[in-house]
């Protein structure tokens, strides 16, 4: 509907419909639809005591498919009135125990279980559902019994009682786990011990040796040898610096014997460059200011004795790659080395070691009175089915103080390096090495004495022929009681028959010196 102004001043009128018509509700009407008969009831939830089952309905439409019943399109009742047989209760298992209340003087640790299979007659199960039993008993630390918070080379260590090792993370150079120990004092005062980096692994040692793991997978291809000699390269410009950790220090006795191995399986001869900084490395990681380090580092795994091995594969490999009656010599500030290949039908001469005379030599080797003596007739293969008799080893230094010198166990300051019983060849490779320090750097002997000792390995491949007469010969420095030093049964002490001499020298009467 619309309404029309009149017009004025003689205009026209409206023109059109006043009133406009249409149509609407188009949907048609709804339709009550009709439910159809109820469906059969459905199992019972429970098969005892009191439960629910179901049924239910269909709504029929007659009319358009928009139509709809009113009502409830299912329908429950209970059910299940028989009375539910008594079952036994079971235990569940028990959980954890909980943490302890206290850190001292006594807390207590709960832990719970539950009830299984309880049936419809409350709760059956016999015994208790939770457990306590007391933990930390002991006493707390009086307050000078704790090592107060102490921040050193840029690490927090947080206080803790006597006894107690606390955690930390290395260094920002390195990687791993610093750990401190909490000490007492005799008059019963806590106080820091030394922080060990044992664990601690510097960033370019690391580097390093994924270098290394890179070069190995070359070993199948007979390309690995040059990048061996890359490591160890890298290795002594590292070590040269004097700035690493004790960990650093195991972890370049893996490095080298990777490098060892690595050299052998890629049939790759080493260089005398190589092979001069192989032992340059060596010489570097026994030097006397590695004794701190050391210690530390034998606290996790007996580094220094491992070294021994990798230096006698070492030796074998430059020996396997010499000529006949030839022999290398390589000299450093820690230690001196001595290869030799001769042929087992025609040893030439008697071996003594070391050759003070030699060119080159260093005074404290010059001047020693440490020597081994190995007659050519020593140098026999040994029969099938006999023991391995070469493989000798021999060496003590100078002690300090009264008492004798037990050897420990793995680590007298006599060192065996035996010889391989699968070997076989038609030449032998005698090595020999005096060390300068290393009795300073191998795990101490129990009961631990104050000795300055040197060291002196030898080590021949393929095993020899065993002797009926004493016929090696080592000859020590002077040090006090030497066969009490020498008369232990474990470590790397000569066999029980080896007896001490007055100056100083030890014949081995079965020609070897054994485990």
């Amino acid at each position: 509907m619309r309404t029309c102004v009149p017009p004025q001043h003689g205009g026209k009128a409206c023109e059109g419909p006043e009133l406009q018509t249409k149509l609407c509700s188009m949907a048609a009407c709804p339709v009550e639809g009709q439910w159809l008969e109820w469906g059969p009831w459905g199992p019972c939830s429970m098969s005892c005591a009191n439960g629910t089952q179901q049924r239910s309905r269909k709504c029929s439409v007659a009319g358009p498919a928009w139509a709809t019943c009113t009502g409830a399109l299912t329908d429950t009742r209970e059910c299940g009135n028989l009375e539910c047989p008594a079952t036994d209760g079971k235990w569940g298992p028990w959980n954890a125990w909980s943490l302890c209340s206290k850190t001292c003087d006594t807390g207590w640790q709960r832990r719970f279980r539950m009830c299984q299979a309880t049936g419809a007659q409350g709760y059956p199960c016999e015994g208790t559902g939770e457990e306590v039993k007391p933990c930390s008993e002991k006493r707390c630390p009086a307050f000078h019994e704790m090592c107060r918070d102490e921040y050193v080379m840029l690490m927090m260590w947080k206080k803790a009682a006597a006894g107690e090792i606390i955690y930390n993370k290395c260094p920002p150079n390195a990687s791993g786990s610093a750990s401190r120990r909490c000490l007492l004092s005799a008059q019963g005062v806590a106080y820091w011990g030394l922080p060990s980096f044992a664990r601690c692994i510097s960033h370019e040692y690391r580097y390093l040796y994924l270098s290394l793991r890179e070069h190995l997978a070359k070993g199948q291809r007979m390309l690995a040898g040059e990048g061996m000699s890359q490591v160890v390269r890298s290795l002594q410009e590292l070590l040269a610096r004097r700035t690493y950790y004790s960990g650093d220090l195991l972890f370049s006795v893996d490095i080298l014997r990777n490098v060892t191995d690595t050299f052998k399986r890629a049939t790759y001869v080493p260089s005398a460059d190589d092979v001069q900084r192989f032992f340059q490395v060596v010489s570097f990681m026994v030097d006397a200011e590695n004794k701190d380090k050391w210690d530390d580092a034998q606290q996790v795994s007996p580094g220094s004795v491992h070294l021994l091995r990798v230096v006698e594969d070492f030796i074998h490999l430059v020996g396997d790659a010499l000529k006949a009656f030839q022999s290398s010599l390589i000299v450093t500030d820690n230690l001196v080395i001595s290869i030799q290949r001769e042929p087992v039908s025609a040893v030439s001469s008697d071996i003594t070691f070391p050759m003070r005379g030699r060119r080159g030599m260093k005074d404290w080797v010059r001047y020693s009175e440490d020597r081994l003596f190995l007659p050519k007739e020593v140098l026999s293969l040994s029969s099938p089915g006999k023991p391995a008799a070469s493989g000798a080893a021999g060496s003590l230094g100078r002690g300090r103080g009264p008492g004798t010198v037990p050897p420990g166990p793995g680590h007298s300051h006599q060192r065996l390096l035996p010889a391989d019983p699968e070997e076989s060849s038609s030449y032998f490779v005698i090595g020999a090495v005096l060390y300068r320090t290393l009795g300073l750097i191998l795990p101490p002997p129990r009961p631990p004495l104050a000795v300055t000792s040197r060291v002196m390995t030898v080590t021949v491949r393929p095993p020899t022929q065993p002797l009926a007469e004493p016929l090696i010969t080592v000859e020590l420095s002077y040090i006090i009681n030497v066969s009490g030093a020498l008369g232990g049964d474990r470590g790397y002490a000569p066999a029980g028959a080896a007896k001490g001499l007055s100056d100083g020298q030890v014949v081995c009467p079965d020609g070897r010196l054994n485990r």
